[in-house]
């Protein structure tokens, strides 16, 4: 066994060992970054994939038309297909079918953040990042940058977490984003909210779950009285989108919550030993399936404060 291995055993059942490993990590994120790990399995397996019975598989386990169709995805071993990747998209679109929706995280980079290294310390009081819906550069995959090529593709202006959609919803789920106060990336005007509302169903191709797992900063952002003090900052922005221009203040969540107290591999147990999270490898291809409702109702009702993060009951309020 290789030691990422043994230490994703370990950590699943000691969440606490894993911050204080996450937290080791980021206090010497220059020394550490060379060794982080990738989180798909394309160095791990090379051969070719029959693009269509992962298709198949995916029928075969209740994806069907009408649903809205979440993908996370990694092309660097989903290349070995063969297919390009807006061949694979009109494949996922055409398993959705015209009452369907397919929708893919379109996240951004925005160099005022700086470098990695300074992710946790960089104050973004002050900053101003400029989003350009349709030329901001985009760090999700090449799924999602081919989908948003398309002209019938809908855009999030949101700039934290957007997302690109194709399909009956897509208009729809991205039309409301900006409205609102207080607003989050994954609040109730959010599409990542509109997806949990319509009951989409989440998969990842080739990549690890709850790793990419967006969609649970629903049950936070839209949580009435979220538990863990401080939880967001502010961040400001000029969002671009053709003859649309306007300057925005949003929320974020704090960057030290997500890098040191979310105890990834406790949550992925509980989420399998749930039957929420289901995996099966195909044509050597690790296929994850969860249903958003599922995993938000199973994040409510979880009776330990602020979970999947575990902090220290300094960090929690009272209520």
């Amino acid at each position: 066994m290789s030691l990422a291995g043994l230490y994703k055993i370990i950590t699943s059942f000691s969440p606490q060992l894993e911050v204080a490993i996450r937290k080791l990590y980021w206090n010497n994120i220059s020394v550490f970054a060379r060794y982080n790990p990738k989180y798909n399995q394309a160095r791990q397996n090379s051969s070719a994939i029959n693009f269509d019975r992962i298709i198949e598989n995916l029928r075969n386990r209740g994806i069907k038309n009408g649903q809205i169709l979440i993908v996370h995805s990694s092309y660097d071993l989903l290349e070995n297909s063969g297919l390009l990747p807006e061949e694979i998209n009109s494949k996922l679109l055409e398993l959705v079918g015209e009452a369907g929706t397919l929708v893919m995280p379109a996240i951004r980079k925005y160099k005022e953040e700086g470098k990695v290294s300074e992710y946790l310390t960089k104050n973004m009081d002050d900053i101003e990042c400029t989003y350009d819906v349709k030329k901001s550069k985009i760090i999700s995959g090449f799924l999602p940058f081919m989908l948003m090529q398309r002209s019938d593709s809908f855009i999030s202006r949101f700039p934290l977490n957007p997302v690109v959609a194709v399909g009956k919803h897509a208009k729809m789920m991205v039309k409301n984003n900006l409205e609102g106060v207080n607003l989050t990336p994954h609040g109730p005007n959010s599409s990542w909210k509109y997806c949990v509302d319509s009951n989409a169903i989440v998969i990842g191709l080739g990549v690890e779950m709850p790793h990419f797992l967006t969609i649970t900063h629903v049950n936070e952002d839209c949580h009435k009285n979220w538990p863990i003090k401080e939880w967001y900052r502010i961040r400001k922005f000029e969002i671009l989108d053709n003859d649309f221009k306007k300057r925005f203040e949003v929320l974020e969540r704090k960057p030290l919550w997500g890098t040191i107290y979310f105890a990834e591999n406790k949550f992925k147990r509980d989420l399998i030993r749930n039957n929420i999270l289901k995996i099966e490898t195909v044509e050597g291809l690790k296929i994850s399936i969860i249903e958003s409702s599922l995993l938000i109702n199973f994040l409510q009702n979880n009776p330990r404060k602020g979970y999947p993060y575990f902090v220290r009951s300094k960090f929690l309020t009272n209520d």
